[in-house]
């Protein structure tokens, strides 16, 4: 890469700059338990909970209710009504207590990261999800002065990377997406014409998980505080 060139950089928020599907598979592990203890194979409840999440996504987008809602679907499919119907979606609402309540947890080396790439470059910081949750989370985070401008979608596919490219006017060969999910981050930002940097994370969610982009644009990387070596 050109030194001293500037670059636009799109960075994806939910575990490329904080844990957070790490909080939601604890809920899903008590969860499990719990349908074990009724006689439910924990693997075939998990693929039963994926299918309603998709589906759900799909109608209501993403958010801690949403994912609230999915478990409970589950749950009345799988046991319809019982006695302890209401014991069981009372323990749900326990469960998920840790998302709502748990401090945001930055990953290693992302303050010192953003720090270097906000002066060198123009970053954007573009995540998808609930719109209040997201600006929640970001203002708990303490990393918007990072930033020169913050975008939350409903989801990020390729036309919302074609809209972003269109609103800030963005140059797609010095335009570059980084972040955890191939879904969502990396092959949708290649299908859209831009370069991407993929930095996995070991607890990326179910559903954000898809063959990576073959394309010479992405660039993979161990870490957020290596983003420092390459721009």
């Amino acid at each position: 890469m050109k030194p001293g060139s500037m670059k636009t950089l799109l960075i994806d928020a939910d575990d490329t700059l904080w844990e957070n599907n790490i909080y939601f598979e604890q809920v899903i592990e008590s969860f499990l338990g719990m349908m074990e203890g009724l006689n439910y194979k924990p693997p075939t409840v998990r693929k039963i909970l994926n299918d309603i999440e998709r589906k759900n996504i799909q109608l209501n987008g993403y958010g801690v209710y949403n994912f609230v809602h999915s478990l409970k679907e589950t749950l009345l499919l799988l046991k319809g009504q019982s006695t302890d119907l209401e014991s069981c979606l009372g323990k749900i609402d326990r469960m998920a207590e840790i998302i709502f309540s748990h401090p945001i947890a930055l990953l290693a080396g992302v303050e010192e990261g953003l720090e270097y790439l906000s002066r060198r470059h123009h970053t954007i910081l573009f995540t998808k999800g609930d719109l209040l949750e997201q600006k929640q989370k970001i203002e708990a985070s303490g990393l918007a002065r990072f930033f020169c401008a913050i975008e939350i979608v409903r989801e990020k596919n390729p036309q919302a990377f074609r809209d972003i490219l269109h609103r800030n006017q963005l140059s797609r060969e010095s335009t570059w997406m980084i972040g955890n999910s191939p879904k969502s981050d990396i092959n949708p930002a290649i299908a859209a014409g831009i370069n991407a940097i993929y930095i996995p994370h070991a607890r990326t969610w179910e559903l954000e998980q898809e063959t990576l982009s073959s394309s010479k644009r992405v660039t993979i990387l161990d870490s957020f505080c290596a983003l420092i070596g390459h721009f």
